[in-house]
């Protein structure tokens, strides 16, 4: 125990008390249901901006526009750079716990999340499909591709390409 916790790494199930197969599969499960809920937004905004006829129409500008850009552009590399920071271990060479992978991953998604339902709550306010979709969309593409591979907590940083730890086959 004393050699984990003076190698840096600390024990890995101790302090969160999950294991990496279960975070992996929370992430999964809460992956999966950030997914579906910002498409029953969509689907929603669909039915009542462009199927069901309105004579309200709100001209506000572009004011949610530039809100949910302006939001999208400071929170998102801000939680890059906080799953960075909580990702400290793996960018060491060390695993990361399985509560700190949660953590890390959890902001970045929350904040694209929060950003595209924001983006599309302004397509509600405004009446309008377009220019607010747009952020939504590109908030939601970039959420696609950030699935939970779960390789921070098992594999460590590092492989044949390194030169520090390549080591010639025999």
């Amino acid at each position: 125990m004393t050699r984990l916790a003076a190698d840096g790494r600390g024990l890995v199930g101790v302090d969160s008390g999950l294991s990496a197969a279960s975070a992996l599969r929370i992430a999964w499960v809460t992956w999966l249901l950030l997914l579906v809920a910002p498409f029953c937004i969509f689907l929603a905004m669909i039915w009542r901006v462009a199927i069901m006829p309105s004579a309200v129409s709100h001209l506000t500008g572009n004011s949610w526009f530039l809100g949910a850009c302006l939001y999208l552009l400071v929170a998102v590399p801000g939680s890059f750079f906080w799953r960075g920071h909580v990702f400290k271990a793996y960018w060491t060479g060390h695993t990361v716990s399985p509560r700190k992978y949660l953590i890390g991953m959890m902001s970045i998604w929350l904040a694209l999340e929060i950003g595209g339902i924001f983006s599309l709550a302004g397509c509600f306010v405004e009446n309008s499909v377009l220019p607010n979709l747009l952020p939504a969309l590109v908030a939601f593409m970039f959420f696609v591709t950030l699935w939970p591979s779960g390789r921070a907590m098992t594999t460590t940083m590092g492989g044949h390409e390194d030169p520090a730890v390549y080591e010639e086959p025999r």
